[in-house]
């Protein structure tokens, strides 16, 4: 398997949230509590020298993901061919555990005005739902949603490998990055996620 994931240069980000709105247009994701993709924005110090780092980000596709770990149903997985983390809605019972789990919030529930009619396959009003990493696009060689209407080219997806050849300054860590060893709760995993996401930090 040649994992695939994310690049971000945070040095591009214009917080324009381009990437956000294309996300929900190409998924149809209506309004509403679910989104794929997320921006969090960090100050650190203070006037006159403050500094704001921004931070878009959806699902990391982690290698070690504890969403899987923890799902009593076994309906999350990691795909074969690339490594991107997937979750077959019709078996979700909505537990919730893998929200709880997740560092970076990546597991997403909408509710009746987001998502007003239930499919018939599924066991609950409103399964878990998350990034894909655009399966459909990546499938016909393209990239995702996101990182194809970046206007400034902040991002990037591609195998972890070529990103590295790609972006040879890249790191693991970056301004505004959830401990990735610690759930959204804030109690310790008992291994890092290891996120499949590169950074050129601000």
């Amino acid at each position: 398997m040649e994992q695939k994931g994310f690049y971000l240069d945070q040095t591009r980000c214009a917080a324009c949230d381009t990437c956000l709105v294309a996300c929900k247009g190409w998924n149809g994701i209506k309004p509403g509590p679910a989104f794929w993709r997320k921006r969090i924005e960090t100050e650190v110090g203070g006037y006159p020298n403050l500094v704001i780092y921004q931070l878009p980000m959806s699902c990391n596709h982690c290698a070690n993901p504890a969403c899987i770990a923890v799902c009593p149903m076994g309906t999350i997985y990691k795909r074969e061919e690339d490594g991107v983390v997937i979750v077959n809605r019709d078996g979700c019972i909505g537990c919730k555990a893998c929200q709880a789990a997740c560092p970076f919030g990546a597991p997403q529930f909408a509710d009746d005005t987001q998502e007003p009619a239930k499919q018939s396959s599924w066991r609950i009003d409103h399964p878990m739902q998350k990034c894909t990493a655009c399966w459909d696009r990546t499938a016909a060689n393209k990239k995702p949603a996101c990182v194809a209407s970046c206007p400034t080219r902040a991002l990037d997806f591609d195998t972890i490998d070529n990103l590295k050849a790609t972006y040879p300054s890249a790191t693991t860590s970056a301004v505004g990055l959830p401990n990735t060893s610690h759930n959204a709760a804030g109690t310790a995993l008992e291994k890092d996620t290891l996120p499949s996401i590169l950074f050129k930090r601000k």
